[in-house]
């Protein structure tokens, strides 16, 4: 089969360019890509897409990288394409980043590409990457010890990313190149063995294929496409646990550590990949490592526990709940003493935030929710305070006989750190009489003697 319906069947198989489509090549000069635009124009009309090139000059090889522009800008000519090119300083870039080369310069790239796609109103990009490509890729992530997602190597599609090289390798390319007598432009820098996937290309691989495998390259395509497809099943597995256990409280992503415990291995490391990439966006600089500590925290850690991931994204075990938030500027909530006094009747702010309503009535009124407490009047020894818990707080929980440390209350309620910091504490000027949101004291209940009713409701906090 020659090259063109190798290709052909590749996009085929994967759907990787709807008709209707804008494509944006990604082209540096060399062999690949110059093959990549010419047979992508070739093949316009039949699945009706329009064509563009993108070229990045990354300013890494002065007078020769400016000339590959110029090379690229002639190649779109004769195949009248639209070719965008941009010149960007990447070693400086690297330099401020602190990012490697390779990093800077594929963030640098990449970022312009999306740019000139989404002017084109949303194109597909599409790159050269090929099959001995994917074979370093492979090898590479192998010897970083990557999880299935990295030894699953380069997709044929990645979001907004089009590989239709991936069915064909580089000899075929540098054929195909020849065949039409093109001269491509030939990066020197690819050449510097202090890159990794320089080095496997000319090194490692060449070393494998003749002293253990003459296919290594098939070989580790293959072991990638059977891995890729079971790490998509374990991600859609994932996904799905994700929509059945995983909530969303207060700005946190929480999920019970019992329903956690209940899957399989692949699924918990994979459920929490997608709980940190749900919360910061991103993976980057989350390993393995870190995925295996959040699993430990989880299982065995004790209440209280906590672990901050790169990206200032904090997991917090509490009480066989496992909450991952991103860390902010603490904000105080806690309302000290003397406290704030209570407008009866009326509607106090207080400095949290918050609203707390009272109300007098002669007749009893419905006790609602949680946030809602009624009061004999008549019981109440005035003022009403509201504050924030201090320590050594005792009450006498309606209904019980003797008093209880607020701090044991909690504990035993399984009220998280946070939770109690904020919780706001009702007293009358001898005791208290209602944690707020959780429970009343004997102190000031209503009985059926009560002719005059206080009701007070914990309004929700301004926006």
């Amino acid at each position: 089969m020659d090259m063109i319906k190798k290709v052909k069947a590749w996009i085929d198989k994967h759907k990787l360019i709807p008709p209707g489509s804008t494509v944006l090549a990604a082209c540096s000069g060399g062999p690949d890509s110059l093959a990549l635009v010419h047979i992508l124009s070739q093949l316009q009309q039949e699945y009706k897409f329009t064509l563009a090139v993108g070229h990045v000059d990354h300013m890494f090889r002065g007078v020769e990288s400016a000339e590959d522009a110029r090379f690229v800008a002639d190649f779109c000519r004769q195949l009248k394409l639209s070719c965008y090119q941009t010149a960007i300083d990447v070693p400086h870039y690297s330099k401020e980043s602190g990012l490697s080369a390779e990093e800077a310069a594929r963030e640098v790239r990449y970022g312009y590409l999306r740019s000139v796609a989404k002017k084109l109103g949303g194109a597909l990009i599409a790159t050269g990457h090929h099959r001995d490509d994917q074979a370093e890729t492979v090898l590479m992530h192998l010897l970083r010890g990557s999880g299935s997602e990295g030894l699953g190597g380069m997709k044929a599609r990645n979001s907004d990313i089009i590989r239709p090289f991936l069915v064909v390798s580089r000899s075929e390319i540098e054929e195909y190149c020849a065949k039409n007598k093109w001269q491509p432009r030939l990066d020197s820098t690819n050449l510097a063995t202090e890159y990794l996937r320089n080095d496997l290309r000319l090194k490692l691989l060449p070393l494998l294929k003749r002293e253990y495998n003459q296919a290594i390259s098939e070989a580790l395509c293959r072991s990638a496409e059977i891995i890729g497809a079971e790490h998509a099943l374990i991600r859609e597995l994932a996904e799905s646990s994700f929509r059945q256990f995983v909530l969303e409280e207060s700005g946190q992503l929480v999920i019970e550590t019992a329903a956690l415990s209940r899957l399989h291995i692949a699924l918990q490391r994979e459920l929490f990949r997608q709980i940190i990439q749900k919360k910061l966006g991103h993976l980057k600089g989350i390993t393995f490592a870190h995925v295996e500590k959040l699993i430990k925290l989880s299982l065995s850690g004790e209440t209280g526990s906590i672990i901050e991931l790169p990206g200032r994204c904090i997991v917090r075990k509490e009480y066989g709940r496992v909450f991952v938030a991103i860390a902010g500027r603490k904000i105080a909530r806690a309302i000290q003493p003397p406290g704030v006094t209570l407008i009866v009747p009326g509607i106090t702010r207080l400095p949290n935030g918050s609203f707390v309503k009272a109300v007098l009535s002669d007749v009893r009124p419905e006790s609602s929710d949680a946030k809602t407490a009624v009061f004999d009047w008549a019981a109440l020894a005035k003022p009403i305070i509201v504050r924030t818990r201090l320590a050594g707080d005792r009450f006498q929980p309606l209904g019980l006989a003797g008093t209880k440390k607020i701090k044991d209350f909690f504990i035993d309620a399984k009220v998280t750190r946070e939770v109690r910091a904020e919780t706001l504490i009702f007293a009358d000027a001898q005791e208290i009489i209602w944690l707020g949101g959780f429970r009343q004291a004997e102190h000031g209940k209503t009985t059926n003697a009560t002719q005059h009713f206080l009701q007070i409701t914990i309004l929700q906090e301004e926006n």
